[in-house]
């Protein structure tokens, strides 16, 4: 190239880095935020730590891959988890984003309710706090009655969900299932726990910040005048798949939602993916027998994943359900139940 050439090529190149340039904004990809305990550890005799990382890795990241596909383009994109799921519960043309967001919700509560037990010790029962210890003599007689609760609820569901324990505004103790991705995180499109904002597995980035510098647009590129499309390939940058991702849940029932109590009589709480033919179970169990007193705000100490991936990956088996209920009272992490209890009892009293 003569003389002439590369004086015109340079002052291209010199022209080029000092055009603005607009900011490339990146996609709010879910990625995966660790858990409080390490998974080498596994969970105690409850879950290996094999099986803990097939849950809480593989399950969960590929919950939020799909839900990163599912978004893609949308309004949702840049939401968190939480958000998701309320803004997608009351629209049918969203079931695939709501169920994907509320399963990675419901996972991650499920998840963040247990810590490995103490070497000394097979269960935090005795970190029960007062308070908790007192309600549940007083809706379910004793411990080990909450325990048959759950266990017969766990075997009296035929299909994949969750089993909650809750409370309502006076404190009142109930063993609730959801089924599919139902959830009792959120009702009523509101977030039940304020403080449970992020899931695990999400990206604490403020969106504010999620963007891509000048500097990381290759040289070669022209400044755009809008944001460009995304690359067709792959179809989820999280997990760097190159086709469709298949659903996880392609014969999820439909959604119900509900707002109100119908009668004194209805028992039933009001939360998305509620299956009104089940009650929840405690209320034959408890003293107080009276369904006017089962408030219409319910608060969820603890789930329990009823998922046959759970206990199969576990090796429990395929018929090993009840085990796997029975063991996972070893892991229950007391402490922050029973705090969440106070909490939220209080807070409805005023106090």
């Amino acid at each position: 190239m003569n003389r002439l050439g590369l004086q015109i090529a340079a002052s291209t190149r010199a022209a080029r880095r000092s055009a603005p340039r607009s900011l490339v904004w990146s996609r709010c990809l879910h990625s995966r935020k660790e858990l409080s305990y390490p998974i080498e550890g596994g969970l105690g005799d409850f879950l290996p730590p094999a099986a803990l990382k097939m849950i809480a890795v593989d399950y969960q990241q590929g919950l939020l891959d799909r839900l990163n596909d599912e978004v893609k383009n949308t309004e949702q994109e840049n939401k968190s988890v939480v958000q998701t799921v309320i803004d997608t519960a009351v629209d049918p043309n969203k079931v695939l984003a709501f169920s994907y967001a509320s399963e990675a919700l419901n996972n991650s509560f499920f998840l963040e309710c247990m810590k490995p037990p103490p070497v000394d010790d097979i269960s935090r029962e005795r970190s029960i706090g007062h308070e908790l210890g007192t309600q549940i003599r007083t809706s379910f007689s004793s411990l080990e009655q909450l325990k048959s609760n759950v266990g017969a609820t766990a075997l009296g569901m035929f299909s994949s969900g969750w089993i909650w324990l809750a409370c309502d505004q006076s404190g009142h103790l109930a063993v609730i299932p959801t089924f599919g991705a139902g959830t009792l995180l959120v009702r009523s499109q509101h977030l039940q726990l304020e403080h449970y904002r992020t899931v695990v597995g999400e990206d604490l980035t403020p969106p504010s910040q999620r963007q891509k510098s000048p500097e990381e647009l290759p040289e070669s590129t022209p400044a755009p005048h809008h944001t460009p499309s995304p690359p067709p390939a792959p179809t989820s940058p999280a997990s760097g798949t190159s086709h469709p991702l298949p659903p996880l849940h392609p014969h999820t029932p439909s959604r119900t939602f509900s707002t109100t109590i119908s009668t004194s009589l209805d028992v039933t709480p009001n939360s998305i993916h509620y299956s009104r033919s089940a009650a929840p179970s405690s209320i034959t169990g408890q003293k107080d027998k009276d369904p006017s007193k089962i408030g219409q705000n319910l608060f969820p100490l603890f789930c329990l994943s009823m998922h046959e991936h759970a206990w199969v990956g576990a090796g429990y088996g395929v018929w090993g359900k009840e085990e796997y209920v029975k063991r996972f009272w070893s892991v229950v992490d007391w402490v922050a139940v029973s705090d969440a209890f106070v909490k939220f009892t209080r807070r409805s009293r005023g106090a």
